[in-house]
């Protein structure tokens, strides 16, 4: 590994991937970023476009090339795992975009190849990262809610899913497994493991895809906390994502990305601002760096995302059978 510079490839050209790469601008001096298509006059664009070292024509070829300290792999939720293992079998650190992977047997499967091959394998699921969600972290821990009571986290944007993500075999459901997960994650970040999921899928109100485009979902933790969470692609317009948490002493609410957190409690409210961190890309690499750099685990593990998909998977098959699934038990079942 270079000294002095991480030398981070984009395995995957499409749109996500391109706003990844132009939030990394201030990465510059500890990062060097290659590109990797399938497509090598996409992968030509792309290293022009976001100042990048060099470009390659195929996967295997970036896998190979001992200039490149790690792949982040920004590809089709099914491929994952191929692009995972290919990355891992040469030395490479792994980055993967949430989900792990479609399926929790691929995902097992990447978890366990990363597992005492001298890699870190960590999930970019970003939203851990934002300082706003971290500041709520602190807050929650702190007490300054008193004991939790109930969080909220919902969404309704417009997204038209096509090509794989129109697929469910390919994206691994729909719009839970896709952009839910990161609601997720943050319910596990802010309240730990729940003790039970109950969810329940919502009428379509899009054409064109074969998974769900809405999803109720209801967690509830040991302490006695509720949790909600409602995303949905709508034809309507957008309902930002917001944040409440509510606690026996106080509450607190917030637009995801917006830089603000308002606080009440004791008869006092507070307006928190700090300067606006939409999407926390910058961060969560930093701190991928760093893990390789310290030889220890990311704060998104492998593990971590395993267990965010394990929720994902509890909550579709409580969908489709109409009933609460114990967590606990579902994990035993399907933990590798």
């Amino acid at each position: 590994m270079n000294a002095e510079k991480f030398s981070l490839c984009v395995v995957g050209c499409g749109r996500y991937a391109a706003d990844f790469a132009g939030s990394l601008a201030q990465l510059h001096e500890e990062l060097d970023l290659f590109f990797a298509s399938r497509d090598l006059s996409r992968a030509e664009e792309y290293c022009r476009r976001f100042g990048g070292v060099d470009s390659f024509g195929s996967y295997p070829r970036a896998a190979e090339d001992a200039r490149v300290d790690a792949l982040y792999i920004c590809t089709p939720h099914n491929l994952h795992r191929q692009h995972c293992e290919l990355g891992i079998r040469h030395g490479k650190h792994i980055l993967v975009e949430k989900p792990l992977a479609h399926s929790l047997e691929d995902a097992s499967a990447i978890v366990r190849s990363a597992a005492g091959s001298g890699v870190n394998l960590m999930v970019a699921e970003n939203v851990r990262y934002m300082a706003q969600v971290r500041k709520c972290r602190e807050l929650v821990s702190a007490g300054a809610v008193g004991h939790l009571r109930f969080i909220q986290f919902q969404e309704e944007y417009p997204f038209q899913p096509g090509s794989w993500r129109s697929s469910r075999a390919d994206n691994g459901g729909g719009v839970l497994i896709d952009g839910g997960i990161h609601k997720v994650h943050f319910m596990r970040y802010m309240a730990g493991e729940p003790e039970s999921v109950y969810a329940a899928e919502l009428p379509k109100a899009m054409g064109g895809q074969e998974g769900e485009d809405g999803m109720a979902v209801m967690l509830r933790w040991s302490t006695g906390a509720a949790g909600m969470i409602n995303h949905s692609w709508t034809a309507g317009s957008p309902r930002l994502p917001e944040v409440r948490i509510t606690g026996t002493q106080g509450n607190m609410s917030f637009v995801v990305g917006s830089g603000q957190i308002a606080l009440e409690s004791n008869d006092r409210k507070d307006m928190i601002r700090f300067s606006p961190d939409r999407r926390g890309r910058p961060s969560m690499v930093h701190d991928f760096v760093a893990s390789v750099r310290e030889n220890r685990e990311g704060e998104t593990s492998g593990t971590e995302g395993l267990k965010d998909l394990a929720l994902v998977a509890a909550a579709y098959e409580s969908a489709r059978h109409g009933d609460a699934v114990n967590f606990k038990d579902f994990l035993s079942r399907h933990w590798p």
